[in-house]
């Protein structure tokens, strides 16, 4: 009775589960826009590019920073006793300083004290006011190309930077799309083993039919489960693919982790699990190649890593502008300014600041440091960088050259090989057919069957692969030429502030 009684209650709760339908796993739908979006929003690695590119702008400020006006004010007294007699004397002073490019540094102080002596004496206030004009003629003078070069270097900086997150957006724009048809290639070879399995476990089931009546020997048998085990150990690989695939598009388009989420915000926070629909499928695109001159043109003037090593070999000029500058001695000629006045009280001391008359000194400083030994060195190794920065200019720009014209071969090759494996299939299709008829009227054996199933799952798959990697080629040649976010429609802090 007990036992009864349990075995109701399990058969109640299977018909229960069975009545509730299975929620549906959530999956993940993507155009090839969406994955590419996706990957702009979400990517963490492209987050902490854009931060450094921001970070770098902070340089050109700090080097334009020994140009700002600096004012300095301070205050201080003392009181001296010495025997019987006190004296004491307060006084404090303001002023504003600046340095010119040009090699000029211009200074003006004002001052107010007095000095008494003995408790009961009477105190003279003083006003002061010293102006002051320094002006570099050698080492810092009038070069201003010299004096400006670390704020100009670090302005290029900040360009370089630029240039250097659009050729990271762009790689990572490259890799979501190959990563896009990679996974559409793999679950399309995924199709194409499964048919594959199945036509060969029609050709063995036929075969054993065949073998039970007497119209095929035995031996036809072995070779008929031989393609069938091969198909499903194609099968396993390819799904293995497929996996690999759809884990590494999900892992650059990050949908869970969108403006820095990650269970919560626009994202699944499962989106590891999720299964991948693409909604995009490749076609031969409408694409004419231009000449490959005109592709090595824009190459030349739009590739990011290019305008880079230029950018790299004009900062080099402006050190070799500031280092020669540097090993020249400094001679610096000066004219001040000055005059104090007296009163009983600081604001008739200010009335009568130029009463006594005025201060005007002038003179001229010169260093020469013996040797200069390491002024010089830093010059010479500087002329020497510079040098090695235009032979990497024109190498660079042999590398890009040869690397579009590579690309636009690679485009020609691919866009060729589309209809010859389009017909390549199509005749492996008939062979297949023909052989399969042969097979029928007993002209033929299993073997030959399976090696006609071969030869079209090849030709299928060529067919699959020829259309992706031609879009592949032409994504590489846009990568190569530089042109990549443009024709994407994706706009850089670089192409923002052109």
């Amino acid at each position: 009775m007990k036992h009864s009684f349990l075995y109701a209650a399990l058969v109640c709760a299977a018909l229960f589960f069975q009545a509730v339908p299975a929620r549906a796993q959530e999956s993940l739908e993507l155009s090839l826009r969406d994955a590419v979006l996706s990957a702009l929003e979400g990517n963490p690695s492209l987050r902490a590019q854009r931060y450094a590119a921001a970070a770098s702008s902070t340089y050109e400020s700090e080097a334009f920073a020994e140009f700002v006006p600096t004012f300095e004010a301070g205050a201080q007294a003392s009181r001296l006793t010495q025997n019987a007699d006190t004296y004491e004397t307060a006084e404090a002073s303001a002023g504003i300083s600046e340095t010119l490019p040009t090699g000029t540094a211009l200074s003006a102080a004002a001052t107010a004290g007095r000095n008494r002596a003995g408790a009961s004496a009477n105190s003279d206030p003083r006003v002061g006011l010293d102006l002051r004009l320094t002006q570099s003629l050698l080492k810092g003078g009038l070069n201003v190309n010299a004096n400006l070069a670390r704020v100009r270097m670090a302005r290029l900086d900040v360009f370089s930077s630029r240039y250097e997150l659009k050729g990271y957006t762009e790689t990572l724009v490259y890799n979501v799309e190959n990563a896009y048809w990679t996974y559409y290639l793999a679950q399309r070879q995924l199709e194409i083993y499964r048919e594959s399995l199945r036509l060969s476990e029609e050709n063995l089931a036929n075969t054993r039919q065949r073998i039970s009546v007497g119209s095929l020997p035995e031996i036809e048998l072995a070779a008929a489960q031989a393609e069938v085990a091969q198909r499903n150990e194609a099968l396993i690989t390819a799904e293995g693919d497929a996996e690999t695939a759809r884990l590494r598009l999900v892992q650059m388009v990050n949908p869970g982790r969108k403006n820095g989420n990650t269970a919560a915000g626009p994202g699944p926070a499962n989106f590891w699990d999720m299964p991948v629909i693409l909604k995009d499928s490749p076609s031969q695109p409408d694409f004419s190649l231009d000449t490959v001159a005109s592709h090595v043109e824009l190459g030349l003037k739009l590739r990011p890593d290019l305008a880079q090593a230029r950018i790299a070999l004009e900062r080099g000029e402006l050190e070799v502008a500031r280092t020669a500058n540097g090993a020249l001695p400094k001679l610096d000629v000066f004219i001040a300014l000055g005059a104090t006045g007296y009163a009983d009280s600081f604001g008739g001391a200010a009335g009568k600041l130029f009463d006594e008359g005025t201060r005007l000194t002038g003179g001229v400083n010169f260093t020469w440091p013996l040797g200069s030994v390491a002024e010089r060195a830093q010059a010479k190794r500087a002329v020497f960088s510079r040098m090695q920065q235009e032979e990497a200019v024109r190498n660079m720009e042999l590398t890009v050259e040869l690397d579009i014209r590579t690309a636009y071969v690679t485009v020609q090759k691919t866009r060729s090989r589309i209809a010859a494996s389009a017909e390549t299939a199509r005749l492996q299709q008939e062979n297949l057919r023909a052989e399969t008829q042969k097979y029928n009227v007993g002209r033929s054996t299993s073997f030959a069957v399976a090696q006609a199933e071969r030869n079209l799952l090849e030709a299928r798959l060529a067919e699959a692969q020829s259309v992706v990697d031609y879009l592949a080629a032409i994504l590489a040649l846009y990568k190569q030429e530089g042109t990549l976010l443009e024709r994407r429609g994706v706009e850089t802090a670089e192409a923002a502030a052109e």
